[in-house]
């Protein structure tokens, strides 16, 4: 026997008798709380295992429908041709005058909503 298979029966013999002393100490009341439990649980198992399945076999069969489209789709092959140098001259385009600054201040009024007139 291996190490292995000796922690596994070991923590298997642990469990069953927490399992009966804890059992032993409960009302009837709380076993047939912790009985519904484990029912609804067990009885959630297989529409969880449906569900996993019918999405993976919708996600496996997307995949496959986007690889055969990339393999049938046929682009034109693209050409880049790269322009030599054109003399631009330095001058702003015609509209296009940066704005005069503005060196007169004006003061800033603020209105307070909610607030009483001052």
């Amino acid at each position: 026997m291996s190490v292995r298979q000796i922690a596994i029966g070991l923590a298997l013999v642990f469990v069953i008798a927490l399992a009966v002393v804890v059992v032993k100490e409960m009302s009837a009341d709380a076993m047939a709380v912790v009985i519904g439990i484990v029912c609804g649980v067990a009885a959630g198992i297989p529409g969880s295992v449906l569900l996993l399945i019918a999405l993976t076999h919708r996600d496996r069969q997307r995949a496959e429908e986007a690889e055969r489209q990339t393999r049938q789709a046929n682009y034109p092959p693209v050409v880049v041709i790269q322009g030599g140098s054109q003399a631009i001259p330095p001058m702003p385009s015609a509209g296009y005058w940066p704005a005069p600054v503005s060196t007169a201040r004006t003061s800033r009024q603020f209105h307070i909503v909610g607030g009483e007139e001052e």
